[in-house]
């Protein structure tokens, strides 16, 4: 049993992509990366959606026919997913991903600039 991402899944994903980057067009690829398991010895090939911007590579894997995981990689070395293992709602992945990341660079920006935010 194939387990790839269909039409639909990858239009999802890039509609969520594109509602983030209106004035910019980042396309969203198809990719298989190599994966170990939790509990297992040996790796395998898992099907992946990736697209980076300037800062951030994100991914969403297919781990299963109704099964997501996602992350994105900050400047290629710091790793960040949204606290969620799996999710079965592949438009609430991608739209948690791109949150997660927003938050993130609000966040890291803010601090940058030596300022914080009251609650």
């Amino acid at each position: 049993m194939s387990i790839d991402f269909t039409e639909l899944e990858i239009k999802t994903i890039q509609s969520a992509v594109d509602r983030r980057w209106r004035k910019e067009k980042i396309e969203a690829n198809l990719a298989n990366i190599e994966i170990t398991k939790e509990g297992e010895d040996e790796s395998t090939f898992t099907p992946a959606v990736v697209w980076e911007d300037e800062n951030s590579t994100f991914i969403i894997l297919k781990i299963g026919v109704f099964s997501y995981k996602s992350f994105f990689y900050y400047l290629t070395d710091q790793r960040f997913d949204t606290g969620v293992p799996e999710y079965n709602d592949l438009y609430e992945c991608a739209n948690k991903l791109l949150k997660v990341q927003a938050d993130f660079m609000l966040s890291k920006n803010i601090k940058d600039l030596g300022l914080h935010i009251q609650k």
